[in-house]
């Protein structure tokens, strides 16, 4: 994965902030999409909440909506769409998603109904 300058550097900022691994949940449908949701945790799944790591998870918005409109097979912001949740492993860089696509069916019924019955 090539990432840009400014995402090694916030994701250095995560690492020395022992954050271990970002959940993301995520959404779509209409035509757009976005970042419902992000919490940082710490390798005993705690939860690391402080002013600075938040900062750090909104600047990256960009680089995890980019990794999952990348990485997501059907098209989640739009129609329908779909959402989700995945982690992003700070050590690692290694990216899970676990992803649901809204998809829409239509039924058409067509009868008659004839004369006086409809009124009886």
């Amino acid at each position: 994965m090539r990432l840009k300058i400014k995402d090694r550097m916030l994701i250095a900022s995560l690492r020395d902030s022992n954050v271990y691994k970002v959940i993301i949940d995520y959404s779509g449908g209409g035509d757009d999409g976005c970042i419902d949701y992000t919490e940082a945790l710490d390798s005993e799944d705690k939860s690391i909440d402080t002013d600075q790591v938040k900062k750090t998870l909104n600047a990256l918005d960009e680089f995890f909506y980019n990794l999952l409109s990348n990485h997501i097979e059907y098209d989640w912001v739009n129609n329908s769409g779909g959402n989700g949740s995945a982690t992003f492993n700070v050590a690692t860089l290694e990216f899970e998603i676990d992803h649901y696509q809204n998809i829409q069916e239509n039924y058409e019924y067509k009868f008659e109904i004839n004369g006086p019955s409809v009124i009886a």
